[in-house]
């Protein structure tokens, strides 16, 4: 019981906003499902109705507020505003908003859904009761015209035909929005994500018709007359019951965040109309990606480190405008910048058909922004984790660019770059930058605030190296404890003992074998301190196995490594950061673990959801076992 208590204590803190969120929703529809449950004005409808009312009603309070909500975190200039008031305030929670901001949305978006779908079947109950349950005495609280009238008939009124829409746009919204059709066919998900301008005139129209109507209960609310009659000479006061339609409060919900949004929209669509821009350069770079620098859209564009503009190709369409990263950010004295685009994607594909088919000066490109992200943090930092795989480089490759121009600045103070490729080649996107940035830091003698791991997850000769790698060198523990580099040239497995030491028999084959016996010698000159300090760092004692490794093999193993790496030998500073394989997150957390005892880190990361979910798992397993706190931070366009 202890531990499953710990397990909830646990979960609740890691899902502390998805439980207010919950919380709040569950409050609103219990508030209004008993006000309507128990109210005497609703006596009458609710006998007509029965608990279809108090449903229908409660997820149209949750409805209210979900679309009030779902528009705020679209607000991209509104977000501009937030930086310049909450930066010199407390910036750490204007970052947590926007990192959060893209999760709130569809947190809200996905409550919509859900309760539109019970608001319209509640409804359709409401309308077969409304033809079953005719009231003949009260015809003034009916909806249908006669007893047993059709539903569908019922359906064809103006609140049933603006409901049905709304469904429908909601629904559709909602199925596009799903990873898998995002990535395949992302017009589905743009454009039918613009009917959010119908969908919200809709909201407007559909309580205006009246359909429901409660008692007048208090006469002076709506000024009207009570009629007298006189009952055999006396005069007796009778009160018939009288109806009102109930008052829509949608319009007291979406006043403030339409109003918001809507100037916000307004905002972005004139700046848009003076961002055109020209197409100063094109790079094709490996990986099949392009790099357009752009001419600034006016004098007062300015950029931060970090952040991101909106992009539309009128050539391409009228319609669509995609995020990229800002990769080289103005200066006063070149007025220009650069993005990077994958080509993945219809609208992707024909940007790059039309550059290479009409030049790009007969292109025209139309630039929104830029706005603030998440990772403008790292330039603030004193100590900063980024981790990108692929095009996810993008955000940090600003942040190599500001240490290259400022070596000596004090921000951001330490950075601990790591980046997964799937090719070789794709290393060449920041080569000569990571080069002159370290070279630049050497000078200044500020080596120590980059650290550049690379990593290389696929090649034509990956699976031959590693097999003859496997095959040839292997490092054993003999007897006595100690680590011996042994070269196997046989097909065959080492014999090893039952304990998994090495064999006797295979020692004195050893002990004849030349290579073997520079082994053991160059084994004996580590201390006993150099290898508690490897076992304590592992990130070093991996790096110390694979020098002593390499300096067994000599100058042909260099060689084949050079080889191995063809980058090494044109960027040899990066070529000993390169890796084969993955990083082993277990040795990279405890490395920083070690590193930096109670201290509280962010950690930035780019890249697909499988490395972002593995990720935030990582840090919060490092900050509940250990005395250094991660904070997970990412950005994701997809």
């Amino acid at each position: 019981m202890p531990h499953n208590l710990c397990d909830f204590c646990a979960f609740s803190r890691r899902r502390k906003y998805l439980i207010l969120w919950i919380s709040l929703v569950i409050y609103l529809f219990y508030k209004s499902f008993t006000f309507y449950l128990n109210g005497r004005q609703f006596f009458y409808l609710r006998r007509m109705l029965g608990l279809g009312l108090c449903v229908s009603r409660g997820t149209a309070t949750v409805l209210n507020l979900c679309c009030a909500l779902v528009l705020l975190p679209l607000c991209k200039k509104l977000n501009q505003l937030l930086y310049r008031i909450l930066s010199k305030i407390c910036p750490g929670l204007f970052f947590f908003w926007l990192e959060s901001a893209k999760s709130f949305h569809m947190t809200v978006a996905i409550t919509l859904v859900i309760f539109g779908v019970i608001h319209s079947v509640s409804h359709f109950v409401n309308l077969w009761n409304f033809s079953r349950s005719y009231d003949e005495v009260r015809e003034e609280i009916n909806l249908a015209r006669y007893k047993n009238e059709s539903p569908l008939l019922l359906l064809m009124s103006v609140a049933g035909v603006t409901g049905i829409s709304m469904l429908i746009i909601v629904i559709s919204m909602g199925l596009t929005s799903t990873r898998i059709v995002r990535r395949r066919i992302y017009n589905a998900f743009w454009y039918t994500h613009q009917l959010y301008l119908p969908f919200m005139v809709l909201l407007m129209i559909h309580p205006l018709s009246g359909v429901l109507k409660e008692e007048i209960v208090d006469e002076n609310r709506y000024r009207t007359d009570i009629p007298t009659i006189n009952v055999s000479g006396w005069n007796v006061t009778h009160d018939f019951p009288k109806f009102a339609a109930i008052q829509s409060m949608t319009w007291l919900w979406m006043t403030l965040p339409l109003s918001c949004f809507f100037m916000d929209l307004l905002w972005r669509i004139f700046t848009r109309n003076l961002a055109k821009v020209r197409i100063l350069k094109v790079s094709h770079m490996a990986g099949r990606t392009i790099s357009l620098t752009l001419s600034t859209p006016h004098r007062e564009f300015v950029c931060r480190a970090g952040q991101y503009v909106l992009a539309q190709c009128p050539n391409v369409s009228v319609m669509e405008w995609h995020p990229f990263t800002v990769v080289e950010i103005p200066s006063k004295s070149q007025r220009r910048f650069t993005i990077w685009i994958k080509v993945k994607g219809d609208w992707t594909e024909t940007l790059e058909k039309m550059i290479k088919e009409r030049g790009p000066n007969n292109l025209s490109v139309l630039i929104d922004g830029p706005f603030s992200s998440p990772m403008e943090g790292i330039s603030s930092s004193e100590i900063s984790i980024c981790i990108a795989a692929g095009v996810g480089i993008t955000p940090f490759v600003s942040v190599l660019k500001d240490m290259l121009m400022k070596p000596r600045n004090k921000l951001p103070g330490r950075v601990h770059l790591i980046w997964i490729v799937r090719h070789e080649g794709e290393l060449t996107w920041i080569a000569n930058l990571a080069t002159d940035t370290i070279i630049q830091l050497r000078n200044n003698n500020r080596l120590d605030r980059l650290q550049i791991e690379l990593y290389v997850t696929n090649s034509n000769n990956n699976i031959e190296n590693r097999e003859n790698n496997e095959k040839s060198h292997l490092i054993v523990l003999n007897e006595s404890g100690n680590l011996i580099h042994v070269v196997n040239n046989e097909e065959k497995p080492l014999n090893t003992s039952k304990n998994g030491y090495l064999s006797k028999e295979k020692k004195m084959e050893n002990m004849n074998n030349p290579t073997i016996d520079t082994d053991i010698r160059m084994e004996k000159n580590y201390s006993n301190s150099d290898e508690r300090k490897c076992l304590l760092t592992p990130i070093n004692k991996r790096s110390a196995c694979e020098e002593s490794v390499s300096d067994v093999r000599g100058l042909n193993n260099m060689e084949n490594m050079n080889n191995e790496f063809e980058i090494a030998k044109k960027y040899p500073l990066l070529g000993c950061r390169v890796r084969r394989g993955r990083p082993h997150w277990d040795r990279v957390f405890g490395y920083w673990a070690h590193l930096y005892p109670g201290h509280h880190i962010n950690l930035y990361c780019c890249g697909p959801k499988k490395l972002v979910k593995l990720l935030r798992n990582k840090c919060k397993y490092s900050s509940r076992h250990t005395k250094t706190k991660l904070t997970f931070i990412h950005e994701a366009f997809s």
